[in-house]
């Protein structure tokens, strides 16, 4: 019977390329969103271990504010910390350094007076790590900011993304929005981990005092970040600096907040992007499940007579069922197949899509797994062979003779 089924799909195969287009469409759109999220997850896992591979401990408030990945990695908004605390961080055993982090709220505009990156990205503004080893952004161009006396610019370094899009250049004037609008004078340019920045999003970075002044609060910082001693562990280093914290305060691994870091893009912006990207495979899926439907309904329609010789001859009501969903299967594999590596062509083909739209998603080769292609196998293969199924149990239901009669 699997002969017999193969050489249905040979002889009609005219009128089963429609089926295996639609199978196809359907499991590339598929794989192409499972590989597409799997490439983001990875790059942004690369991207924040780049950019936090210096930081060995971070501390941080155990009171929660608000329990949204929108508003910070731990967990949420948390209570700030007293600036001051860094200070006494640097004398605790196996810390090489230690610096308040100030992360707030911070719209740059851009040469022409308008927002850089529109209301949809975050705008985040905060003081310019002087420690290159903690600073997850590094100076591309131009230089660190300095305090100026009263009355003038202030200050700042702006990611290269935001300054490219926004047209602006070192010496440049423009407003910052804290919200308070702060003049400033742009310094330097920076990066972030090796990017232009984390995707879309904006950052401005000014002097410490500046950004407790306009982003923070005096003598408050979001967090601290620590730097181990060559040859220190980042356990050793948290337990150190644990024995130091007052109450209230806690700390973490690097590897714990690089995490925290990655999971927290994950929940705010790739659930988001794959369901919305899933959405569009299965409606084709849908469309395509339609298509295989109508398409076994017409062709058991013409092997009547074929199946009810079959039926004379003894073979039995199941394999002419098994025969039926066997080519089923059979062409759902072949389709699937040749529809992953039309995925890995719509992933590609998104990504540089959304990286000419604006969206700046991190550099990387696309990420191939193994669960992704067996996912749009068993997918394609399973939704093909569903629904040849109904097609096949009707037609097996025929009784031979009669099946005869309507042939005559």
């Amino acid at each position: 019977m699997l002969t017999i089924a193969l050489r249905n799909l040979t002889a009609r195969r005219r009128r089963l390329i429609g089926t295996f287009l639609a199978v196809f469409l359907g499991v590339a759109f598929l794989a192409g969103t499972l590989t597409l999220n799997a490439t983001l997850s990875r790059n942004f896992d690369n991207l924040f271990a780049t950019a936090d591979e210096g930081v060995s401990a971070v501390v941080h408030s155990d009171t929660l504010i608000s329990a949204s990945a929108r508003n910070g990695p731990l967990g949420g908004l948390r209570a700030p910390v007293p600036s001051q605390l860094a200070a006494t961080l640097r004398t605790a055993p196996g810390v090489a350094d230690a610096q308040p982090d100030i992360v707030g709220y911070g719209q740059l505009l851009g040469a022409d007076g308008k927002a850089v990156g529109g209301n949809g990205p975050p705008r985040m503004a905060g003081n310019w790590i002087p420690s290159e080893q903690l600073n997850p952004y590094h100076l591309v161009q131009g230089r660190a900011p300095r305090d100026v006396p009263a009355g003038q610019p202030v200050e700042a370094v702006v990611n290269r993304g935001a300054a490219d899009s926004g047209k602006l250049k070192v010496g440049d004037t423009t407003v910052v929005q804290t919200p308070l609008p702060v003049r400033v004078t742009i310094v330097g340019i920076a990066g972030f981990g090796g990017q232009d920045g984390i995707g879309q999003s904006t950052y401005v970075g000014f002097t410490q005092a500046v950004a407790e002044k306009y982003v923070g609060r005096t003598g408050q910082a979001t967090q601290i970040l620590v730097a181990a001693k060559a040859g220190t562990s980042q356990d050793s280093v948290v337990a150190s600096v644990a024995k130091a914290l007052p109450p209230g305060v806690s700390a973490i691994s690097g590897a714990a907040y690089t995490k925290a870091n990655t999971d927290a893009i994950g929940k705010a912006f790739l659930t988001f992007f794959k369901a919305f990207l899933l959405v569009f495979a299965a409606v084709a899926l849908l469309v395509a499940s339609f298509s295989i439907h109508n398409t076994y309904t017409i062709l058991t329609a013409q092997r009547t007579r074929e199946n009810a010789l079959l039926r004379a001859l003894g073979a039995s009501r199941s394999q002419i069922l098994r025969s039926s969903v066997a080519e089923a299967a059979v062409l759902g594999l072949l389709a699937s197949a040749v529809g992953v590596l039309g995925g890995l062509g719509i992933a590609q083909g998104l990504k540089a899509l959304f990286d000419a739209a604006g969206f700046a998603l991190p550099a990387g080769g696309l990420a191939i797994t193994g669960s992704t292609i067996l996912a749009a196998l068993l997918v394609g293969v399973g939704v093909t062979a569903l629904s040849a199924l109904g097609p096949a149990v009707r037609a097996s239901r025929v009784p031979p003779l009669a099946a005869l009669r309507e042939a005559a």
